[in-house]
């Protein structure tokens, strides 16, 4: 997602074809704190460096409201975002990854050539998106990228939305201090730009976000699917949750050995339950034990911190910058 309209830079970023170059300063927004994960210039080609920067900040108390029934943020996330900055520090551009209940994400099939018509095709895939918010729908932003085949020969896209209240606000809190957000995703996306080199660009990332569980389906680097459920406290639910988003990719089972069981997978983080009942699920299975990404913030130069998740998000909005 791009906060330019969440459009073309969001096209390149869901595609992690990385046409252009990300600032080398990064935020992950959590539930309870915000994370800054910075390489400087000197760090990037993928030499350790001394001077990279890893920082949090807890949230304060009531830094989202929702009475509107989507997160708004108000003046205490500017207060993080500030306390985050050194001194005569100048930031002008960074990207933010938002917790994945920020977002929600649909595969739309569209007819053979709807694309050659943008607003009308955007039109669409907004009146499509924003069922999933009920009536009435709050206005969106929304971004799309193509996500396979349709049954019909038309073009399976992957389409993403927010509520443009939240993400204005979130722009807001950084344009107070003269940053702008050029690209902003869903964690779940943005861990997978790293989860990617792990896996040779082939495979699924399991990451459980709060109460949310999301399962992210990459082929030859780039993403085919997206689920995101609110099953985190019940690891056998989120279980068959992501064995149901893996027939959707990999076809029903039964047919052959099923993508939940053969395919490449990163879990993250490896200590939630839900990673302990998928991590007994492969092993029951025969399958492959899943790829960790604990060797990769070392490798950019970061000190062994432990698992911590939004490090490894916040990489993943670094992969551009380099």
């Amino acid at each position: 997602m791009s906060t330019d309209g969440l459009l073309p830079r969001a096209l390149r970023a869901l595609r992690r074809s990385w046409a252009f170059r990300r600032p080398p300063h990064a935020f992950v927004l959590t539930a309870d704190r915000l994370v800054r994960v910075s390489l400087p210039r000197e760090g990037r080609g993928g030499k350790p460096s001394s001077g990279v920067t890893v920082a949090s900040r807890d949230l304060p108390p009531g830094t989202f409201r929702d009475d509107t029934g989507h997160p708004v943020a108000g003046p205490g996330l500017a207060q993080a975002v500030a306390s985050l900055l050194q001194p005569k520090e100048r930031v002008t551009a960074a990207s933010l990854a938002v917790p994945d209940g920020f977002v929600k994400a649909a595969a739309v099939d569209v007819e053979p050539g709807a694309e050659k018509n943008p607003r009308e095709l955007a039109d669409v895939l907004r009146w499509k998106v924003g069922r999933l918010y009920g009536e009435p729908a709050p206005a969106l932003r929304i971004t799309w990228c193509p996500a396979g085949v349709a049954p019909d020969g038309g073009t399976r896209l992957l389409v993403l939305a927010s509520p443009e209240e939240t993400i204005a606000s979130l722009e807001a809190a950084f344009a107070a201090h003269g940053i702008r957000i050029g690209a902003l995703e869903p964690a779940a996306l943005a861990l997978s730009a790293i989860a990617s080199s792990a896996l040779g660009g082939t495979g699924f990332v399991v990451f459980t976000d709060g109460p949310n569980v999301s399962t992210v389906f990459l082929e030859n680097g780039s993403v085919r699917f997206l689920r995101t459920r609110e099953t985190a406290e019940d690891p056998e639910q989120a279980l068959q949750e992501i064995r149901l988003a893996a027939s959707f990719v990999g076809g029903p089972p039964g047919d052959g050995p099923g993508l939940d069981v053969s395919a490449e997978a990163v879990v993250v983080p490896g200590s939630s339950p839900v990673s302990d009942r998928f991590y007994g699920f492969r092993a029951e299975s025969g399958g492959r034990e899943p790829v960790s990404l604990l060797p990769a913030p070392v490798a950019k130069g970061f000190p062994p911190r432990g698992e911590d998740a939004a490090l490894m998000v916040g990489l993943g909005l670094l992969v551009g910058a380099e």
